[in-house]
Order: C-alpha cells, then structure tokens, then sequence
C-alpha cells in the first residue's frame, strides 16, 4: 500500500493549492503498481476523504480528516493508526533514506503539457488525451499520457487527494498546479491510474472515523522495546 500512496502522489493526483469546500462522492480507481493491479475505493464528503482497497483485505484504510492524514491497518492483532505527517518525520529523523525514496517519486516540475486533439471516454466521461513532460524530485524525466476533464465531480475528488498528499508532504504538487490553471481534473494517467466509476452518493458518516482504542505507531515502538 505504501507504494500505491506514493504512486498517486508521484502522479499528482491533485487540483488546487486551495480548496474550496468539496460536494460528497464515492468513486473507484484501477491502478498499477509493483503488486499488479490495485483496485481503489474513495469516498469523500466536505473535508474528508476515506480510501480503501478491497482487494487486500490486511492494506487497511487512508483517511483525512481535520487537516490530517492517516493509515490505519491492523499489526500483530491490533489496530494501529500512523499519523502521515509525523511518519515522515520520523523517517527524516532516522536518516534511513526512506523519506527520500518516498518524494524522490514526487513530482519537481511539469515541463509541458499539450492536448493532442484526440479525446478518450472513461467512466461514461469524455475527456481531452494530453501528453505531459515532467521532472522528478530525484531528477528523473518522465513522458506520460493523461485523460483530462472538466467535470466538476472529478476536480473534487482530486482536490481530496492533493489535501491527503499535502498532508503528508506539507508543500503542493506542481502538477496540481498545472491541471488548477487549466481547470481541469484527470481521469487516466498513463497505465498507472485510471477512474472506473464515479458516483454522487453521500457515504456514510461514521467512516471518517479513527478506530476507538487503537494505538499510534509510537505506542506500538515503545510496546517492542519494553518487552
């Protein structure tokens, strides 16, 4: 899963560097990564944003809520939750290069992106197929193929995900900002992400919840070492 997380910050799934508040949604996502496949689940309602993989029964969940972002998953039979923002900071601390490795996969700068005059229908949506150039943070060049639309629903559910990426980034994606100025959201990046379906249902409330009487990654270290 952590690949996955930083994939789709690698990829930029963003829109704005401020969002406005946000309607309700829930939609479902196809994705690469070094596992294969990976099927999404998001759901999002005003500023929360909950994402599940149904496919991995033990990846947990992502949720954003009051400006924070989270993983919770299950380890050694209790659920744990990690605060996004304070992981990074301990991997900074560690000096293990494990941070690095996360937002060397972020994107630096968008060095062009032109539509093609060709379009592309994807969960039942028509979008625009653009090509885009862009930089790494470790340097690298890549050439990609991205859907783009205007749809109002899908600008919303990016804008959901770059607030889960800031949260843990704590600085915005300059593909975000690219695809804000043009207005626009993404319904295909290259093989990597593409929607599937798309919905306009509230979810309900109660999943934006935290767990009652889990334990934060802290907790689970110092659990380790006192025994």
């Amino acid at each position: 899963m952590r690949y996955f997380a930083t994939s789709l910050i690698a990829c930029g799934l963003a829109l704005a560097v401020a969002t406005p508040a946000l309607a309700d949604g829930q939609a479902t996502l196809n994705a690469q990564s070094d596992q294969g496949n990976v099927n999404m689940q998001v759901r999002w309602a005003d500023d929360k944003l909950r994402m599940d993989f149904p496919d991995q029964s033990q990846a947990g969940f992502m949720l954003l809520r009051d400006g924070k972002g989270y993983m919770v998953t299950e380890m050694q039979g209790q659920t744990m939750v990690m605060d996004m923002a304070r992981m990074k900071e301990m991997a900074e601390s560690m000096g293990n290069g494990q941070a690095d490795t996360m937002t060397g996969q972020q994107a630096k700068q968008v060095d062009s992106l032109e539509a093609t005059g060709e379009t592309e229908t994807i969960a039942e949506l028509e979008g625009e197929v653009y090509n885009i150039q862009w930089t790494d943070k470790s340097g690298t060049s890549h050439d990609d193929e991205l859907v783009l639309t205007d749809d109002a629903q899908v600008r919303e559910m990016m804008a959901a995900f770059h607030d889960y990426q800031r949260s843990m980034t704590d600085e915005p994606d300059p593909i975000a900002q690219e695809l804000e100025d043009r207005e626009l959201g993404m319904l295909r990046f290259g093989e990597r992400f593409q929607l599937a379906e798309l919905s306009d249902s509230t979810p309900a409330a109660d999943i934006f919840e935290l767990p009652e009487n889990a334990k934060s990654f802290e907790d689970m270290m110092r659990s380790a070492v006192s025994e």
